[in-house]
């Protein structure tokens, strides 16, 4: 696979993203977030832990991909965003993006 198309497919907000690809690259960027932080404090490096909020924009664009696919409408879209930000909302908003159902149909987003 070409890398400069995975790291596009992160950062695109364009498009729509399904289910199981969503919870897999979601898993991934959480992973990698985590382990920054986890490192960055190990080691005493407060710079480190800042670097991991590089993560929050394929964050964004996996969530709003997500959100085309379900078929929510962009005020809706801005409120799951603002849901993963707050910490416990952002649970509820990740439970309803992994187990949202997608739209059969094409919609505006493709």
């Amino acid at each position: 696979m070409d890398s400069f198309k995975l790291i596009n497919d992160f950062l695109t907000f364009n498009g729509r993203l399904e289910k199981k690809p969503f919870i897999r690259r979601y898993l991934i960027v959480f992973v990698l977030t985590y382990a920054l932080i986890t490192i960055g404090r190990a080691i005493n490096m407060p710079l480190l832990v800042a670097a991991s909020s590089v993560f929050v924009i394929p964050q964004m664009s996996l969530a709003v991909r997500r959100c085309h696919d379900i078929g929510l409408s962009w005020a809706k879209t801005v409120l799951v965003l603002v849901g993963l930000i707050i910490p416990l909302v952002s649970l509820v908003s990740l439970v309803f993006l992994c187990w949202g159902k997608s739209d059969p149909y094409r919609n505006q987003f493709g």
